[in-house]
């Protein structure tokens, strides 16, 4: 069985609604109806370092890197992690039609390459308006 962890590229907290993948942040920063847990966690570097570095540690083959409005860019944080982490994969959400083919093709082949294979990709289909 191989099983993923989530990058909260949108930010975090403590509720499973409010703060985080999904919602908007000014509603999660100002305490609104969805954020419950009454705390929220921007995605900087250094928190998102420390929960690659915890799955890893944890024995997690990968982690979610997920694609949106709200995210921070994908591949630009992937891209980051892969020196703070040594087998750790990235399963990145990538969009068709969002980018050129060609252009995604070489973005995989280029993180692969420099990762030592430590590439997935999600092809996110569907999602917000």
């Amino acid at each position: 069985m191989k099983i993923h962890w989530f990058l909260p590229t949108t930010g975090d907290s403590r509720s499973l609604v409010g703060g985080g993948h999904s919602v908007p942040t000014e509603l999660a920063r100002a305490g609104g109806a969805a954020h419950t847990a009454g705390r929220y966690r921007e995605p900087d570097l250094d928190y998102l370092v420390d929960v690659a570095r915890t799955a890893e540690r944890l024995g997690f083959e990968s982690v979610l890197t997920p694609t949106g409005t709200p995210c921070e860019d994908a591949w630009v944080i992937a891209s980051a992690l892969l020196s703070q982490t040594t087998r750790l994969k990235f399963l990145i959400a990538a969009r068709p039609g969002l980018v050129s083919p060609t252009l995604l093709a070489q973005m995989a082949s280029t993180f692969q390459r420099v990762s030592g294979d430590r590439l997935a990709i999600n092809v996110v289909v569907g999602g917000d308006p």
